[in-house]
């Protein structure tokens, strides 16, 4: 070999070493960054995990705490109503009417009031055949056909809007 051609392989080897070792490193900075980048992702996949199981057990304390409060309601209304029920039984309301003065009327002191031109009930009449006094009826007015679609169409959406289904 001549010494031209030992320069040209000498000058080419170190060109060939350093692009080598330039892929080398952009390699490794290129696996460098997706591992800060997989790291990066599964903290922020953790702080995002962390952040809703403190939201659900926060949210499980505030049900837990409702859900005692609601307890010790319904055993204070049991009390009151229980407190009421006994309020109103019959010996304790005669015994809180004789407190006051007030005693016992003996049938020969009661007076009854006639109301007039209210009908007395006889013993025989049955009160269940009595039947309370229908109202007159209105007057019928004659629609034309397209007011009665019209009334007919207002009579349909009228109950989807108070939420009926009006099905039979």
């Amino acid at each position: 070999m001549s010494e031209d051609e030992k320069k040209t392989s000498a000058t080419r080897r170190p060109r060939w070493r350093t692009q080598l070792q330039q892929l080398m490193k952009l390699w490794e900075a290129q696996a460098a960054l997706g591992w800060g980048i997989i790291i990066v992702l599964g903290a922020l996949v953790g702080t995002i995990y962390l952040v809703q199981a403190s939201s659900v057990a926060e949210i499980g304390r505030r049900m837990q705490i409702s859900q005692s409060q609601l307890a010790a309601l319904k055993r204070d209304n049991g009390i009151i109503e229980q407190q009421i029920a006994e309020s109103q039984s019959l010996d304790n309301l005669q015994e809180r009417a004789r407190a006051q003065g007030f005693v016992q009327a003996n049938p020969d002191e009661i007076e009854y009031l006639v109301v007039p031109n209210v009908p007395a009930v006889a013993e025989d009449v049955d009160l269940q055949s009595l039947r309370p006094v229908e109202p007159a009826p209105q007057p019928v007015k004659i629609l034309t056909m397209q007011e009665a679609v019209w009334v007919w169409l207002q009579q349909q959406f009228t109950g989807l809007t108070r939420g009926e289904a009006n099905q039979e």
